[in-house]
């Protein structure tokens, strides 16, 4: 009896690797602002996250950092580089994969109040479509057009009333450039909940694997 426990969680171990190296094979990875500034809300997420890249980083199509950096007084690229270093990466991971600083609360105004996602995935969309960068320059013309196609208000009287506003990030135009993504990082109600509209928006298709999520 206890051999066959033995071989039973042998096989369950097998199986728990094929799976995490099946995630890998051909896909891009993309991380989300896993970076120091962060660490109180991920703690020791990033251990174990960078073991699995360490392992299976030859099966990725793309491995992708995103991360929040000077303009908002967090670190530097380079200065980032060395940190995945000095937490696990290897070297040549570090210094060889992409690392971009996407910017910050494009769309917060819209996540912090509550919309219907789908709601801010529409409105995203609309305005990339239209090559409009920011909510404030919408004109009456294009909430017709856009109340009409998709029929949320909600947002429209949102964002007519804040002082704030909704922006198209560059982020975007970067992002449409890759397939078969994989989403980990954080905050699953902020950071990464923006990558995900602005996936959505592009009509992406992605995961987003909540054993490395925060």
């Amino acid at each position: 009896m206890v051999f066959f426990v033995f071989i039973s969680m042998d096989i369950k171990k097998i199986f728990r690797e094929s799976l995490l190296t099946e995630l890998a094979t051909g896909k891009t990875l993309i991380v989300v602002d896993v970076q120091p500034e962060y660490q109180d809300y991920f703690g020791d997420l990033h251990t174990e996250l960078f073991k699995y890249i360490n392992k299976n980083y030859s099966k990725f199509n793309n491995l992708i950092f995103l991360f929040n950096g000077p303009e908002l007084g967090m670190i530097s690229e380079n200065e980032y580089r060395n940190w995945l270093i000095e937490n696990g990466l290897k070297n040549k991971i570090a210094y060889n994969v992409d690392v971009y600083d996407k910017g910050y609360a494009f769309f917060r105004i819209c996540i912090d109040n509550n919309i219907e996602q789908e709601e801010t995935v529409n409105l995203v969309k609309f305005m990339y479509e239209n090559d409009i960068a920011d909510s404030r320059d919408l004109d009456e013309e294009f909430w017709d057009s856009f109340i009409h196609k998709y029929g949320n208000e909600n947002i429209r009287e949102l964002l007519e009333q804040s002082d704030d506003c909704l922006s198209i990030p560059e982020l975007m135009d970067y992002l449409k450039n890759y397939n078969g993504i994989v989403l980990v990082g954080g905050g699953v109600n902020e950071c990464l909940m923006e990558v995900e509209i602005a996936l959505d928006a592009l009509g992406k298709q992605y995961q987003t694997w909540g054993k490395f999520t925060y």
